[in-house]
């Protein structure tokens, strides 16, 4: 029997109105007291998740910044976090500050350099007015960045460029609401290395998980986990790599496929 559920969070678990529905928290409150553990694994800050949890606990790990910050729900502590070298994070900047626009990602917020936005109405963002100050005071809390492109063939073009560049760290393709975006975390960072930082803790393997995903940072993991699960709306890449499909976040799919594996 499967002990760890991962689930991807936007295009995943929630809705399109961005709302988990009651009967999937009832189910996973459900899975939780039989001694399954939950985590959310997410390109997300740790606050923009943790929010969803006030009222109601739907989970044991917040695997946040796509594995970068890790978070304990229940013992209310930081079980991992890496952060990106500030020197990376200045020279990405620079070369990429005039092609496109940039977040960066600390725990709490997603911090924009840039002078303009990717979205017309932006949640949990604090627009950057003096960056060198910003810099300066956050040397070692920049978890992740976000690089926003008009087209996709610039943002496969940033990836081209990143490796030419031969920084340390890890970076993959994501696309959101139709956007394109390159995001960047430490080099060894990744959703699969946070699940593992979990199974550590309690001596379990990969063949103890399902993942639910939709996106290109799910890929990696959901081709190692004990069984990969992909949303029907998920991109093509993923659903080549899964053990199976369910149906969408509006159908609620991570609900209906683990009440038809744990009855």
């Amino acid at each position: 029997m499967y002990k760890l559920i991962v689930s991807d969070f936007d295009g995943t678990l929630i809705d399109k109105e961005g709302r988990i529905p009651l009967s999937t928290v009832l189910l996973l409150d459900d899975l939780r007291r039989k001694k399954i553990k939950i985590a959310i694994a997410t390109g997300r800050c740790l606050k923009s998740v943790l929010d969803y949890n006030k009222d109601f606990t739907i989970c044991d790990y917040l695997i946040t910044s796509n594995g970068a910050y890790i978070y304990d729900i229940s013992g209310k502590s930081v079980i991992f976090r890496k952060n990106i070298g500030i020197r990376t994070v200045k020279k990405i900047i620079k070369e990429f500050s005039s092609q496109a626009i940039i977040y960066l990602t600390d725990h709490n917020t997603w911090n924009l350099i840039s002078k303009k936005g990717a979205y017309s109405k932006e949640f949990d963002v604090v627009k950057v007015l003096d960056q060198e100050k910003f810099l300066e005071e956050n040397k070692t809390n920049i978890y992740k960045i976000e690089l926003y492109f008009e087209t996709l063939l610039l943002a496969k073009n940033c990836l081209k460029q990143m490796q030419e560049l031969n920084l340390r760290i890890h970076a993959n393709l994501q696309t959101n609401e139709g956007k394109y975006l390159v995001e960047i975390t430490y080099q060894e960072i990744s959703k699969l290395k946070g699940v593992e930082k979990i199974l550590s803790k309690y001596k379990w393997s990969l063949d103890d998980v399902i993942v639910f995903g939709d996106g290109y940072n799910d890929i990696e993991l959901m081709k190692k986990a004990g069984l990969g699960v992909a949303v029907s709306s998920a991109i093509e890449e993923v659903k080549k790599a899964a053990d199976d499909i369910t149906l969408d976040s509006n159908q609620k799919g991570v609900e209906k496929y683990l009440r038809s594996i744990f009855k």
